[in-house]
């Protein structure tokens, strides 16, 4: 029988290359088959630029007109779903199925019955942080960001967060952005507004090596050991923090997965991703095993190309994943993994996490998140982590 095709647009990350190899392990060890071996799905990558519109709607006219794949999948900014979703859904054989960090949240004028999500929510761990940090200060924190993390809903998370949790203000700083010299982090200036207005807390919300460049540059301040440094949580991830933890830090974040998380699916995960690899997990990894779990329930109707099967399927089930239930369908509403707000300290040994408390949930449907969903749109199109 001919393997099921899935097309998967390949945005360039700077930050994790091997995202897809990473992404492509963890959906086979989900669906039970080994990686590199003859399987029933076949993933077939399909470069798709920096992931903006243009560059991801040309790599799907190519899979699905040329390539012929059977579902289309890949990792996608939700403003790119207007000019995709048509394409999809004018194929009755065909659905898509994505994959999204959360760096914005989901706002669809028209919710296709053929497309299924994957997504990882970071606006809720962003959320949750910004409630705890107004129960647990009480006084106004500053926000430190580039320009880039500036256009998605990352730092209006976390203010919303502050909002529902009775707070008024939040400062924030945004990084000037330097086209002649785009990775220098020209942050002294910001450095003294800290010291001068002493806020209650940092909030850095950083992505790839930049945030390990704050955090260097954190350290090296005396005077900022006395304020607590709240990070994003892509920060706290053991493959960016191992570099940096030499330097003895002292973190709080919200968090919606754990790799050293002793819950018995994820210690299962863990140990199958590192025999396979001789590497440790990462979150792509997380989000291929949490799609090939839902995959193998559908094998078979999907090996008969019962398209109406799967897609019921899909819209339906939860899966019991390595973080807790995760379900796929959009309009019914993510389900949304437990969020922990820890505090981890680094030192050349290793990186320890404490959990210190149950983080809160966004509601979606209310008019604080309604409000964000309708900023400016700024224009950023690229998925988060992949510039």
């Amino acid at each position: 029988m001919t393997p099921i095709k899935i097309g998967f647009l390949t945005p360039y990350s700077s930050i994790y290359p091997n995202f897809f190899p990473h992404l492509a392990t963890g959906f086979y060890l989900g669906l039970g088959q080994k990686p590199g071996k003859r399987a029933d799905i076949e993933l077939i990558p399909e470069f798709a630029g920096s992931g903006g519109t243009s560059s991801t709607t040309e790599a799907t006219k190519k899979l699905l007109n040329f390539t012929n794949v059977d579902i289309l999948s890949g990792m996608i900014s939700y403003r790119s779903l207007p000019d995709i979703s048509p394409l999809i859904d004018s194929r009755k054989d065909a659905l898509g199925f994505f994959f999204d960090m959360g760096e914005i949240l989901p706002s669809f004028d028209y919710h296709s019955p053929n497309i299924f999500f994957n997504s990882h929510q970071l606006y809720q761990s962003q959320y949750a942080l910004g409630y705890w940090a107004e129960k647990e200060y009480k006084q106004p924190g500053l926000i430190v960001t580039p320009v880039y993390n500036a256009g998605y809903h990352l730092h209006s998370s976390f203010q919303a967060g502050i909002s529902a949790a009775g707070g008024k203000t939040v400062l924030q700083s945004v990084i000037p952005y330097d086209s002649n010299n785009p990775h220098h982090l020209n942050i002294e200036s910001i450095f003294e507004k800290i010291k001068k207005e002493a806020p209650a807390y940092v909030h850095a919300l950083f992505v790839g090596p930049q945030g390990n460049e704050f955090l260097t540059q954190w350290k090296s301040k005396s005077w900022t050991k006395d304020i607590p440094l709240l990070v994003a949580e892509n920060m706290l991830y053991s493959d960016m923090l191992d570099d940096v933890k030499h330097l003895g830090l002292n973190l709080y974040g919200a968090m919606l997965w754990n790799s050293n998380s002793e819950n018995k699916a994820n210690r299962q995960f863990v140990k199958k991703f590192k025999q396979s690899t001789g590497q440790p997990p990462n979150l792509y990894a997380l989000q291929g095993y949490e799609a090939g779990l839902v995959f193998k329930e559908l094998l078979r109707p999907l090996k008969k190309r019962q398209w109406d099967v799967v897609k019921e399927g899909l819209q339906k089930k939860s899966i019991e994943s390595p973080r807790g239930i995760k379900s796929f369908c959009a309009k019914k509403g993510f389900s949304t993994p437990e969020i922990d707000i820890v505090k981890i300290k680094t030192d050349t040994s290793g990186i320890y996490h404490t959990i210190i408390d149950i983080g809160k949930e966004m509601n979606l449907n209310n008019p604080m998140t309604n409000h964000i969903k309708s900023e400016i749109d700024s224009g950023w199109v690229n998925p988060y982590l992949c510039i």
